[in-house]
């Protein structure tokens, strides 16, 4: 996933819609806290409608600030 994450970001896409997001765990934050780190190309992942239970999740780890933009 990181590395399909990353191949997006260089082709120009900057927002990704979680939304469709219905199974996942702690691994998944990590795939999104790696892509979000700042990119020597100035790239940025935008990470947009999270479900409940990954911004929960998130917020558990103290990571929801650092994955999604309206956190």
């Amino acid at each position: 996933m990181l590395s399909e994450l990353n191949a997006a970001l260089q082709g120009g896409v900057q927002r990704v819609d979680l939304s469709a997001l219905t199974e996942f765990d702690s691994s998944a934050l990590s795939v999104l806290l790696a892509a979000r780190r700042g990119r020597r190309d100035g790239a940025q992942l935008h990470c947009v409608n999270a479900p409940d239970k990954l911004r929960k999740l998130a917020m558990l780890y103290g990571v929801e600030p650092l994955i999604f933009d309206e956190a």
